[in-house]
């Protein structure tokens, strides 16, 4: 079964919808199936908005749990232990958590694929141009048409009218803020889906820090992910405040796989960019349930400034907020203990001021402390001992140096 997508030129058959979401990303995605099982979608009406309806295979998506909440469908690949980044020969398991990997063309068919059983939705491929909140709706407005809906879920930035944007949107859209606040970084990547012409690697355990390439003034470092003996998604990441082009990670690339030995066809590739700031932190913890404009994804703090990970916290979100919209509760946001957000300003502060230094903290990080710590620590569910533990064992002067800026900032 497909979901067959309707493009709009002149007005669409409805004039308004209850839900407009706009982005059928992950988060928007996520939200538009967690309105379907909470039993909106029954009596009320969603229209879902994407720019380009002939999504491929982008991206991917990872994440470790203890057991996956996602359908076997999705899941296209798990590991169970990972190699040490400190020690690439040290093997480490996982126990309890497993890493799981999503192709993002199998996510959007599954997802899609549950949500056509809905007669309530309505799809629409379509720019939208603007968003005008008025007193008790919301007007879209795209290049050729224009509907109202009570409620609006933004997964991109739009120009928006009539709203405070600080009821949903982090402080990241203003430029007097993102200059005194925070330090912005990039996370890029450049990936390459291969077939090797010999089975060489594990497929049972994965690479995700590996920093044996040049750091050029960042962070940079490959991830490996074996889907088989002959195939696997060689990624190189950077983090800095330059972008990582296509050219600079395919040198990269090239010499990596070529000191490996490696003999290989290109199957598959990604490239991408993921903004790393605390400036897309929540403050507010809840908004009126009758607030119009709601951020979700990136701009509503899906992702962790540090890491990049968000899949996982966008749909636990779009779960959360289906459930207060239909108790009629105020609504949640992604707001994040304060604790954790000023753990990320002092690792951003040295990765920004310190770049080649980013490697020696990650190696340190996964030399001193259990795999299963640091998984938590990187989810944000230690308790302030385990977190104690941790920072005593990364470079103190550097973390020092990070405060003392904080502080004088």
């Amino acid at each position: 079964m497909s979901i067959q997508l309707q493009s709009v030129i002149s007005a669409p058959p409805a004039s308004s919808f209850d839900f407009t979401i706009v982005g059928a990303g992950a988060s928007g995605l996520w939200l538009a199936l967690a309105l379907f099982e909470e039993g909106l979608l029954e009596n009320l009406t969603l229209c879902i908005v994407e720019s380009d309806a002939s999504k491929h295979n982008d991206r991917t998506w990872c994440y470790w749990e203890v057991a996956s909440p996602q359908p076997n469908v999705m899941v296209s690949k798990s590991w169970n232990s990972i190699y040490n980044p400190h020690n690439l020969l040290s093997r480490n398991d996982l126990l309890p958590y497993s890493y799981y990997h999503i192709r993002s063309a199998d996510f959007y068919k599954s997802i899609k694929q549950q949500l056509a059983t809905c007669a309530n939705i309505t799809w629409y491929t379509l720019t939208v141009a603007e968003i005008e909140v008025q007193s008790h709706r919301v007007l879209v407005k795209t290049v050729d048409t224009s509907w109202y809906s009570s409620q609006v879920f933004l997964s991109t930035q739009l120009p928006v009218r009539g709203q405070n944007l600080t009821d949903g949107l982090s402080d990241f859209l203003s430029q007097k803020e993102r200059k005194k606040n925070a330090p912005f970084l990039w996370q890029s990547f450049v990936g390459w889906r291969l077939q090797t012409s010999s089975p060489i690697f594990d497929d049972t355990c994965a690479t995700l820090m590996c920093f044996d390439i040049p750091q050029q003034n960042s962070t940079q470092f490959i991830y490996e992910l074996p889907f088989s003996a002959s195939e696997a998604l060689i990624e190189i990441t950077r983090f800095g405040q330059n972008q990582l082009t296509y050219q600079e990670a395919e040198i990269l690339l090239r010499e990596f796989l070529e000191k490996k030995n490696i003999d290989f066809n290109i199957l598959e590739k990604e490239h991408g960019n993921i903004p790393m700031t605390a400036q897309f932190d929540v403050r507010r913890k809840y908004l009126e349930a009758e607030t119009r404009v709601i951020y979700i994804g990136t701009l509503g703090g899906a992702i962790k400034p540090t890491t990049g990970y968000g899949f996982k916290r966008m749909q636990n979100y779009g779960k959360a907020l289906a459930k207060a919209l239909r108790e009629q509760k105020p609504l949640p946001t992604m707001r994040r203990l304060n604790r954790f957000r000023f753990y990320d300003h002092l690792l951003l502060r040295i990765l920004y001021s310190s770049p080649h230094r980013g490697k020696a903290v990650f190696q340190r990080l996964f030399e001193t402390q259990p795999i299963s710590r640091v998984l938590r620590f990187l989810d944000e569910e230690t308790t302030i001992l385990e977190e104690i533990l941790i920072f005593l064992r990364l470079p103190i002067r550097l973390f020092l140096r990070s405060l003392l800026s904080y502080c004088f900032n």
